[in-house]
């Protein structure tokens, strides 16, 4: 009798193990390549020698259980393979939980259909820059762009080519930006980049070489499935740009939406001006500055 006691309850650990190993295996699986994982990976070639340990267990003690002082290495087995079990099932548990909160924050923060930042999360990181920037007496740019006689493209060719026309420009301006850059999509068919450390001048030319990335290569309209038959094979898109920096001047009142407000202002005017062009605002002096 002491003996069917003892071999289920090693059994039943055994079992444990196994659910924890299928349990380990899904979890190797979802998570990055990391130091964590390089460890539960060492967990996953070990459950299998304590499986085998535990099958080892019952021939080699058949028979040799007199009382119940015998049942408390059974015991332990049991409660070894339930601890792991728990163990990972827990971890695995955890992993998803922070997979699917890490996902609902990178939607409440992405534009779902460039892919880049959103207005909310640039409005909320613009503060924090402008901030920064104040206290380390740090320059601080914004780059506004907004696509040239993007309507009558909608109208003539659909919205699902403009909505292509948009992951594209998107593509291309993550191309070009610096890590340090944030891109958003303003709204509708604006944009707009956070410079970090960026004066006037780096922040022109950063903006010309976004406005080059995009009218200096065509899109190949050829072969889309949502292309109409009147579409043409390829399409050049032009943006105009606006740019406005922080006022440097520790008196000054320039904020984030006064910034945004003095990019505005540049985009209309390189609108005005003939499109495709970048026009620049300089800090509190009123100036502009066209390239």
């Amino acid at each position: 009798m002491l003996d069917w006691v003892a071999n289920t309850a090693i059994v039943l650990g055994a079992s444990g193990l196994l659910y924890a190993q299928w349990t380990l295996a899904r979890l190797l699986r979802e998570l990055p390549e990391s130091r964590v994982r390089t460890g539960w990976k060492m967990m996953f070639f070990l459950v299998p020698v304590f499986i085998l340990g535990y099958f080892g267990y019952i021939p080699l003690n058949w028979g040799l259980y007199e009382g119940l002082p015998d049942l408390l290495v059974p015991a332990i087995f049991l409660l070894g393979g339930c601890f792991v079990c728990t163990v990972v099932g827990l971890t695995h548990s955890s992993v998803e939980k922070i997979r699917h909160i890490t996902r609902l924050e990178h939607e409440s923060i992405t534009d779902p259909l460039t892919g880049l930042f959103n207005r909310r999360h640039m409005d909320r990181r613009l503060d924090e820059e402008v901030s920064r920037a104040r206290r380390y007496g740090q320059p601080l740019s914004v780059v506004m762009l907004d696509i040239d006689q993007f309507k009558p493209i909608n109208d003539r060719l659909g919205h699902l080519i403009g909505d292509y026309i948009l992951t594209t420009l998107a593509e291309r301006m993550q191309q070009v930006l610096r890590r340090s850059d944030l891109a958003a999509r303003f709204g509708g068919e604006e944009f707009v980049v956070v410079a970090p450390h960026t004066d006037l001048k780096a922040a022109m030319a950063l903006g010309e070489k976004l406005r080059e990335a995009i009218s200096g290569h065509p899109i190949t309209l050829t072969g889309h499935q949502a292309a109409p038959p009147c579409a043409p094979d390829t399409l050049t898109v032009t943006v105009s740009v606006g740019i406005a920096s922080l006022d440097a001047n520790p008196k000054s009142r320039d904020t984030a939406e006064t910034l945004i407000a003095r990019a505005d202002d540049a985009l209309y005017r390189a609108k005005q001006d003939g499109r495709n062009r970048c026009e620049a605002s300089a800090p509190a002096s009123g100036l502009s500055a066209a390239l």
